[in-house]
C-alpha cells in the first residue's frame, strides 16, 4: 500500500460520538491509521498469506475495530476485538456462522486462516477476516423486504434450534429457551437482487424464547445505527405473519409475542 493510499483511508465511530483517531489509539494503541493497516498487513500476511492491497476505511465500534480492506483481488473486511473475556465467545460465534452458511443461511462467514482458525489471536486482538457482501440495508417501507425478513428470521430460528455446540453466554440457557441470533433488525440485514443477501453480526447471539427474539426483531426492525424508532405497528404485523406463514405461532405463544412486543416497547429508551 502506498504512502497516499494510507493517507485516503477514513476513520469513523460507528455510532458513537468519541474522536475515532483518540478511539484508535486509547482503545487499540495504533498511533495513526496507518499504524493500524501496517499491523494489519502483518497480521494477515503471517496468518492468512494475504497483503493489504488497499484499505477504504476503519469504523470503531465499542471494543471492535473493523477495516474495509482489498486483498488478494477482493474486498474483505477485517474485525478485531480487544477484550480478551469475549475471544472464546467470538470463536465459537465465528464457528456458529459457518454452520448457518453450509445450511443455507445467507451470513457472511469468516475465511479460515492457514491453520484452519476463523479468528486469531494475536498481539492481545482476536481477529477475524470476511468477505464484503454487496447490498444495501433492510428498507422496511418495501413489503417485500418486510415479508422476506420475517421468514428469514423464522428460517433462522429453525437451524438454530438444532445447533450442536453451545455458545459462551453470561448465563446458563434456560429452561424453554433456544440459540437465537438477537440482534435481527436493519443495520444487520443487506438487500440485493430482490432477496435478502446476508444476515450479519451474529455476536449477540444467545439463549431466548422464540418469541421473545421475534418480539425484539419485530419492534426494532427498521433500527440502523442512529435515532432509533420503533417499527410501525403495520409494519410489524406483516412481518410477524411471514414469519409465522414459514413457523406457525400456537395460541400461547401468540400471547407471549403480545406481551414481549408490549415490554420491549417500554423498556428501549427512545429519542425524545
Amino acid at each position: 500500500m502506498t504512502a497516499a493510499e494510507e493517507m485516503s483511508t477514513s476513520i469513523s465511530m460507528l455510532w458513537e460520538s468519541a474522536d475515532p483517531g483518540a478511539a484508535l489509539t486509547e482503545r487499540f494503541g495504533f498511533a495513526s491509521t496507518a499504524d493500524a493497516i501496517g499491523w494489519l498487513d502483518g497480521v494477515l500476511a503471517e496468518h492468512w498469506g494475504l497483503r493489504v492491497a488497499a484499505c477504504e476505511r476503519l469504523v470503531i465500534s465499542d471494543a471492535n475495530c473493523l477495516a474495509w480492506i482489498t486483498v488478494d483481488g477482493c474486498r474483505m473486511i477485517a474485525k478485531w476485538s480487544m477484550r480478551p473475556r469475549l475471544f472464546a465467545r467470538l470463536a465459537a460465534i465465528a464457528r456458529l456462522t459457518v454452520w448457518l452458511e453450509e445450511r443455507g443461511i445467507p451470513v457472511s462467514a469468516p475465511r479460515a486462516a492457514r491453520d484452519g482458525s476463523l479468528q486469531v489471536e494475536v498481539d492481545g486482538f482476536s481477529l477475524g477476516l470476511q468477505g464484503v457482501v454487496e447490498g444495501e440495508l433492510l428498507d422496511v417501507t418495501d413489503p417485500v423486504q418486510v415479508r422476506a425478513a420475517g421468514e428469514m428470521l423464522a428460517r433462522m430460528h429453525s437451524a438454530m434450534a438444532d445447533y450442536p455446540e453451545t455458545i459462551p453466554t453470561d448465563e446458563p440457557a434456560a429452561p424453554g429457551t433456544q440459540l437465537v441470533g438477537n440482534d435481527f433488525r436493519s443495520a444487520n440485514i443487506l438487500w440485493a437482487d430482490g432477496r435478502i443477501a446476508a444476515v450479519l453480526d451474529l455476536e449477540e447471539a444467545t439463549y431466548r424464547r422464540r418469541v421473545d427474539d421475534l418480539a425484539q426483531a419485530a419492534v426494532l426492525l427498521g433500527t440502523r445505527y442512529h435515532d432509533w424508532r420503533p417499527t410501525p405497528a403495520d409494519v410489524r404485523e406483516a412481518f410477524v405473519a411471514a414469519y409465522a406463514s414459514v413457523a406457525p405461532l400456537g395460541k400461547n405463544d401468540v400471547g407471549a409475542l403480545e406481551e414481549a412486543i408490549e415490554a420491549c416497547l417500554r423498556r428501549i429508551p427512545w429519542p425524545a
